[in-house]
């Protein structure tokens, strides 16, 4: 009686017959191997594989594109040289995205130096001559008095006289306050010089505070008139030639 090998579930598909209760007979080929037995067929996943070589190409072909390219060589455009016509043509066209062609109207406009110049000095003019009326329509003690601008056209003699009259009395009330200010600076000045002679206070100078006083030294007229009646002054000692010894500077200059 030949015996039957159960071959166990784990090692079998889930879709093999064996799960479904079909034995396989030994009269088929059947292989059963163990993981610690080797096979040494040529078609074995143990067989060592064989290089692949790559077959050698006919020629060395370089890159399409180099890594640099020449200096002034290129390419403005792609296509044929473009002939005399062509390039005339050109300047009279209007391509979008870049300047206007010379000999337009859009060109002189954006490259008159003299337009961009009035258009800039314009709004600076007018910037300084609407700060100037709102400086006096906000800030002078007189803006209750400035017309309102609908009388520029219902009465314009009206409205010119009025703010004339803001602004020559707004100017007198600054001057006003600036004499009363210098005066107010005098007058603390002198009171402050007299306060200091009446209680012996000397002002302090920069450069005497810095460098010291040097005391005066006295002239020979002023000598003899400090002299006794009757006395001579004792003659000068005369001076004996000695090594001359070297002066004090300030700060290895003065």
């Amino acid at each position: 009686m030949a015996s039957r090998t159960i071959i166990p579930r784990f090692l079998l598909p889930l879709q093999g017959p064996l799960w479904r209760g079909v034995r396989i007979p030994l009269s088929q080929n059947v292989h059963i191997r163990f993981a610690s037995s080797g096979s040494k067929g040529p078609n074995s996943p143990s067989s060592p594989a064989k290089t692949i070589v790559l077959e050698k190409p006919a020629r060395f072909n370089p890159p399409s594109h180099g890594s640099r390219l020449k200096r002034n060589h290129v390419p403005r455009h792609y296509g044929p040289e473009l002939t005399v016509a062509e390039r005339l043509a050109q300047n009279t066209r209007n391509y979008p995205g870049m300047m206007a062609p010379e000999g337009t109207w859009a060109h002189w406009f954006w490259n008159s130096r003299l337009l961009h110049t009035m258009i800039t000095m314009g709004t600076l003019f007018f910037l300084g001559v609407a700060t100037f009326f709102m400086n006096h329509a906000y800030n002078s003690p007189f803006k209750d008095l400035v017309p309102p601008i609908s009388d520029l056209w219902n009465q314009p003699v009206h409205f010119f006289n009025a703010w004339k009259y803001v602004i020559v009395e707004h100017e007198k009330d600054k001057a006003t306050k600036a004499q009363e200010h210098r005066t107010r600076h005098l007058d603390d000045v002198a009171k402050r010089r007299y306060f200091m002679k009446m209680h012996d206070i000397e002002a302090k100078d920069p450069v005497t505070v810095v460098f010291g006083k040097s005391e005066p030294r006295p002239k020979p007229e002023e000598e003899l008139e400090t002299a006794p009646m009757g006395h001579e002054l004792p003659p000068k000692p005369v001076e004996e030639h000695t090594a001359e010894e070297p002066k004090k500077k300030w700060f290895g200059i003065f």
